[in-house]
């Protein structure tokens, strides 16, 4: 009803101008009729405003209206100064999310294998080792192995959207897999199909459900390149001055070890809860380039008659 009213009101008053011009003599309209003009000044102060502002309309008779601001971008008019703050921000947001995405997938894995750290399997299959000359092995089942990489720590699941997520997902993986590439193939994990077992199939194994288990973990965290002389890791490069591997770092050693073991859930044993004796040590890394790496034992035990 209100928009009825105005242009109702806009043709009465473009009649009444018509019909003033008639009586002094001016006669209609050459070039542009008074609702063309209108338009045109619309359109030109639309363009140049981006606010509430007055505006004169130009007619036979002068008489003043109210423009509320309106989108330029509709108009066809330039963008405002606000508008084209937003943009340039939004603008930066999207080649800073470029950048980071391929900074991290040019960076290197998390977690890696060196061929020359000390490995050790043994079972009553039999015993696999590579460079582990002092390792001992005195007991019946016991496994050792070295994961290169800065240790994390695990954090807690989340809730987005209404689903639940594990946030250390993707670096647990990766860490699975590296203890896979240094397991033998007989030694896999396999899972064996059963009528009569449930719909929760449990794998086999290396040590069984019903074995306790002793474990140890050394976290070797990485060195900072404030550190290194000039700010460049390398061979020989620590400061004198810098910290020992006895140093306080930020991370937990509960949370660093809670990342290793559901790690190592349903790969060397079927749940953590097997694990009954846990020894957790951090330190700096002090070797070579001091990039981090996970030092595990894990061990059966046996109850000793007296």
């Amino acid at each position: 009803p209100a928009a009825a009213a105005k242009t109702a009101l806009e043709r009465s008053r473009s009649v009444e101008q018509d019909l003033h011009a008639q009586r002094r003599g001016r006669g209609s309209l050459d070039s542009q009729t008074t609702s063309d003009r209108r338009d045109e000044g619309r359109s030109s102060c639309v363009r140049h405003s981006h606010s509430c502002r007055r505006i004169k309309w130009v007619g036979p008779e002068t008489r003043v209206a109210t423009l509320t601001s309106t989108k330029l971008a509709k108009s066809g008019g330039s963008i405002t100064s606000s508008d084209s703050s937003s943009s340039d921000s939004s603008e930066n947001g999207k080649r800073k999310k470029r950048k980071r995405a391929a900074r991290s997938s040019t960076d290197d894995p998390e977690y890696w294998i060196d061929e020359s750290d000390p490995f050790l399997l043994k079972s009553g299959l039999g015993l696999h080792a590579n460079g582990a000359n002092g390792i001992p092995s005195d007991h019946e089942k016991q496994i050792n192995f070295t994961v290169r990489g800065n240790p994390r720590v695990l954090i807690r699941h989340r809730t987005a959207r209404g689903f639940m997520y594990n946030p250390s997902k993707a670096a647990q993986l990766n860490f699975r897999d590296c203890v896979l590439e240094l397991l033998p193939s007989r030694y896999r994990p396999t899972i064996v199909d059963d009528e009569d077992d449930s719909n929760d199939p449990k794998p086999q194994v290396l040590f069984e459900e019903n074995e306790p288990l002793e474990m140890s973990i050394t976290f070797r965290t990485k060195r900072p390149k404030s550190h290194f002389v000039n700010n460049k890791p390398g061979h020989g490069r620590l400061k004198p001055q810098s910290p020992g591997k006895f140093h306080i770092t930020r991370s937990d050693v509960d949370n660093l070890a809670k990342f290793v073991m559901d790690s190592l859930n349903g790969l060397l044993y079927v749940d953590d809860k097997q694990v009954i004796s846990l020894k957790v040590m951090k330190v700096l890394d002090c070797e070579g380039l001091c990039l981090g790496s996970t030092d595990v034992r894990i061990n059966l035990m046996r109850e000793t008659l007296a």
